[in-house]
C-alpha cells in the first residue's frame, strides 16, 4: 500500500486487465502525425513519456475508424493496415514503461468539415444544419446527411476492424469516443438525433447504434480486449443529453463494455468548449458528480475527467467512492511525471497545469504540441536522445523569475554547478502577482513546484542579492545567464505621477485600490486584472473600465483557447473594454479620454492602473555580457513575452550549455 495516497495507488481491474494505479492518460491527439495518418517517432515518444511518468493507461487519441469521420486537418487513421507498423511501435513504447496501451476510436459525424472529406457533406443521425469551429478555428456552416441503417452496419464493422488492428498491434484496450458531440454522442443526444425510426426517440432507441458498435468491437477483438466507453454526463446544451438519460444509457451499454469514462459538452456548440476542456476560470473536477451518478448505477469501473491536477484532491475522489479512476490530459502534458512524483510523496514538485489551453491552440495554429509550463512537450524524442553534458561548468544565473528558475533546474539536471541570484527576497518574479488571483492560483503554484525542484537539485539560491558585474567577475563563471526580467512602460501622460496611479507590475495584495477603477491598456494583462477586480469578494466592490487604444482587446494574444475562456468570463461579468479610445490626461478624480467617435469623455476613477506593456532593459543586460566566456540573455530581458517563452528560453539556454 502506498503510504502517501493509498487509494490512488491501489490497482484496479478493467475487464481482464490490471491497472497499476488509478491515474490514466486521457486521450490526446497530435497534429504532427504523418499525412498518411500514421504516427511519427515524435508522436510515439510523446505517448511513451506519459507511460514513463507512471500513468497506468496511456490512451492514443482520436484514431479515425473511417475517412468519413475525419474531423481535423490531419489525424491518425486506423481504417487500413498501413497503420500497423506505427501501432506496433507505439504500443511497445508504452509497454516498455509498464503502462497499458489504449487507443481512442473516433468518428466526427456531423462535426466533420467538408474540406476534410473531399467536399462531401458530413454524416450523422439526422439531417441538420451544422455550425462547427472547434477544428477549424473559424466557423464553418454546412449540413449533415442522415445515416441509413446500412451505413450504420458498415461503420460498426469499421469499428470492429479498427479494434482487431489495435489488438494485433499490441494495444490492450480501446476507448470508444461516444461523447463531446462526435458521432456516437450525436446518436445519444436528442438535440441532433431527430429520427423517428428505431434509432431515435427513446433513450433505448438512441442507444442502438452505440451498442451495435460495441458489439462489433467485442466480436472482432475478443473478450480480453477491454472496452472503455466515453460518454457525456451532460451535453451542456438545451434539449441535449442530460445526466438522467446518460445514466440510463450507461445501464443499457454496461453489458457490452468494461468501463465508463464520463465527461461533458459538445464541440458543435462552441460555448461549451471552455467547459468540456475547463478553462482556468472554472473549478477543478467539475464533472465528478456526473461520474458519481453513473457509478451508483453500474458495476464496472467509472473514470472521471476535467482538469484534475492535485493528487490530494484525486485521492479524496477515489476514497469517497465518487469515481474509480482519474483521467488526465493536460496535467500529464504539463508534468508527465505527476503519478511518479505522487507515489514518492513529492507533491510540491508537481507542475500543475494552469489550464491556459496553449496545448490545444498550438495543435491548430502551429500543427504541433506545445505547453506553457513544460518546454519538452513536442520534443520528447530529441530530449530522450540528448547526450549528457561533456563537463560540469560553473553557471551563474541573474534573476529568479520563471525563466531563471527553469534555466537553473535544467542546468543542474545536466550536472552543472549552478548559483541563482535574485535581488528581491523571494523567487517567482512576475508570477508573484498570481498569489491573490483565484484563476491564476496554479500559476503561483509554479513558484512552489520550481522551488522544490531547485532544492532537490541542491541549486545554490541567493535571495536579496543582485548579480552585479562586479560580483559576477569575481566568481569567474563559465556561463552567465541573464534573466532579469522586463521594466514596465510608463506612458507620458499628464497626471501619471499622481498617487492614485498604479503600475500593473507593482500591484499586489497590499495595494490599496478604490471602488472606481480605470485600467489603461486592454491587453491580456489589463483585461485579466479587470476580471479579477470585478469578481474579487471584498467591499467595496470594484467598478472597472478598461481603455484600449486599438480596435480589439488582447490583440497580441494568439492563444485562442484562453481567449475564449476569458471572453466568456468578461461577458458573464459585463466587462466590455472601450476600444479605439485614447487617454489624454489623468486627473485627481478620473481620466480624460477621446472615444472611438473622436468625442472627449471623462471617466471617474479612484484608482488608475497602467497596463500598457513592458520593455527589455538592454543596458542592464549589456552590463553583464562581458562577465563570462559564454553569456545568454533569456526571458523578458531578451524579448518581452509570456511565461511560455520564459520557461522555454530558460530551458533552451541551459540544455545547450557545453
Amino acid at each position: 500500500m502506498n503510504h502517501y495516497f493509498p487509494h490512488l495507488f491501489e490497482p484496479i481491474q478493467i475487464g481482464s486487465l490490471t491497472l497499476r494505479n488509478r491515474m490514466t492518460s486521457s486521450p490526446t491527439s497530435q497534429a504532427d502525425v504523418h499525412h498518411d495518418g500514421t504516427l511519427g517517432k515524435h508522436n510515439i515518444a510523446y505517448y511513451a513519456r506519459k507511460a514513463k511518468g507512471g500513468a497506468a493507461v496511456v490512451t492514443v487519441g482520436d484514431a479515425i475508424i473511417d475517412p468519413s469521420g475525419q474531423n481535423h486537418p490531419v489525424q491518425q487513421m486506423i481504417h487500413t493496415d498501413s497503420c500497423m507498423p506505427t501501432l506496433v511501435l507505439c504500443a511497445e513504447a508504452i509497454h516498455q514503461y509498464g503502462a497499458l496501451a489504449s487507443i481512442e476510436f473516433s468518428h466526427g459525424g456531423i462535426c466533420c468539415d467538408p474540406a476534410f472529406l473531399g467536399g462531401k457533406l458530413p454524416i450523422g443521425p439526422s439531417e441538420v444544419p451544422v455550425h462547427i469551429g472547434f477544428q477549424t478555428v473559424e466557423m464553418v456552416e454546412t449540413r449533415s446527411i442522415a445515416m441509413t441503417e446500412e451505413m450504420m452496419l458498415a461503420l460498426a464493422k469499421k469499428y470492429g476492424e479498427a479494434a482487431e488492428r489495435a489488438k494485433r498491434g499490441g494495444f490492450d484496450m480501446c476507448l470508444v469516443h461516444g461523447s463531446h458531440g462526435w458521432l456516437l454522442g450525436q446518436f445519444l443526444s436528442p438535440n441532433v438525433n431527430l429520427r423517428t425510426d428505431q434509432y431515435g426517440g427513446s433513450i433505448e432507441n438512441r442507444c442502438r447504434f452505440p451498442i451495435m458498435v460495441c458489439k462489433a468491437i467485442r466480436e472482432a477483438a475478443g473478450p480480453k480486449f477491454a472496452i472503455e466507453y466515453r460518454i457525456n454526463g451532460d451535453d451542456l446544451i438545451p434539449d441535449g443529453l442530460h445526466i438522467d438519460e446518460a445514466v440510463q444509457a450507461c445501464k443499457l451499454l454496461e453489458p457490452h463494455v468494461d468501463a465508463f469514462h464520463v465527461t461533458a459538452g459538445v464541440h458543435y456548440a462552441r460555448p461549451t468548449g471552455v467547459i468540456t476542456h475547463p478553462s482556468m476560470f472554472l473549478p477543478r473536477g467539475i464533472f465528478v458528480d456526473y461520474a458519481a451518478a453513473v457509478k451508483k448505477a453500474v458495476k464496472v469501473p467509472v473514470t472521471t475527467v476535467a482538469g484534475h491536477c492535485n493528487p490530494k484532491d484525486m485521492e479524496e475522489i477515489i476514497a469517497s467512492g465518487k469515481a474509480d479512476i482519474i483521467a488526465m490530459a493536460r496535467q500529464l502534458i504539463s508534468d508527465p511525471d505527476m503519478p511518479k512524483k505522487a507515489k514518492r510523496g513529492l507533491v510540491n514538485e508537481v507542475r500543475r497545469c494552469i489550464r491556459c489551453g496553449l496545448c490545444q491552440t498550438s495543435r491548430f495554429v502551429l500543427s504541433t504540441a506545445r505547453c506553457a509550463l513544460n518546454p519538452t512537450i513536442g520534443r520528447e524524442y530529441e530530449t530522450e536522445l540528448m547526450p549528457p553534458a561533456k563537463r560540469s561548468l560553473k553557471v551563474l544565473i541573474a534573476g529568479g523569475g520563471p525563466s531563471g528558475m527553469q534555466a537553473a533546474i535544467t542546468a543542474a539536471e545536466r550536472g552543472h554547478q549552478v548559483t541563482l541570484y535574485e535581488k528581491t527576497g523571494s523567487l517567482g518574479g512576475v508570477l508573484r502577482f498570481a498569489k491573490d488571483v483565484p484563476f491564476k492560483c496554479d500559476l503561483y503554484n509554479l513558484i512552489e513546484s520550481m522551488t522544490a525542484q531547485l532544492n532537490s537539485l541542491n541549486v545554490r539560491v541567493l535571495l536579496g542579492t543582485e548579480l552585479t558585474p562586479e560580483i559576477a567577475r569575481a566568481q569567474h563563471p563559465d556561463v552567465l545567464i541573464a534573466a532579469i526580467g522586463a521594466k514596465p512602460i510608463v506612458p507620458l501622460l499628464p497626471g501619471i505621477e499622481k498617487p492614485h496611479v498604479k503600475l500593473m507590475a507593482d500591484i499586489n495584495s497590499e495595494t490599496e485600490i478604490g471602488e472606481r477603477v480605470v485600467i489603461i491598456g486592454g491587453g491580456l494583462v489589463g483585461c485579466e486584472e479587470a476580471l479579477h477586480l470585478t469578481i474579487k469578494q471584498r467591499e467595496p466592490r470594484h467598478v472597472v473600465t478598461v481603455i484600449e487604444m486599438t480596435d480589439r482587446p488582447y490583440r497580441d494574444e494568439s492563444n485562442f483557447r484562453h481567449i475564449w475562456g476569458l471572453e466568456a468570463e468578461m461577458e458573464k461579468n459585463s466587462l466590455k473594454p472601450m476600444l479605439n479610445t485614447r487617454c489624454t490626461k489623468i486627473t485627481d478624480d478620473g481620466v480624460e479620454v477621446i472615444d472611438s467617435g473622436g468625442n472627449p469623455l471623462f471617466i471617474p476613477a479612484d484608482t488608475v492602473i497602467i497596463a500598457v506593456g513592458s520593455y527589455a532593459p538592454r543596458e542592464q543586460v549589456l552590463a553583464l555580457r562581458e562577465c563570462a566566456p559564454e553569456f545568454r540573455p533569456i526571458g523578458d530581458c531578451a524579448k518581452v513575452a509570456q511565461v511560455t517563452e520564459a520557461i522555454r528560453t530558460g530551458y533552451d539556454a541551459a540544455i545547450t550549455i557545453e
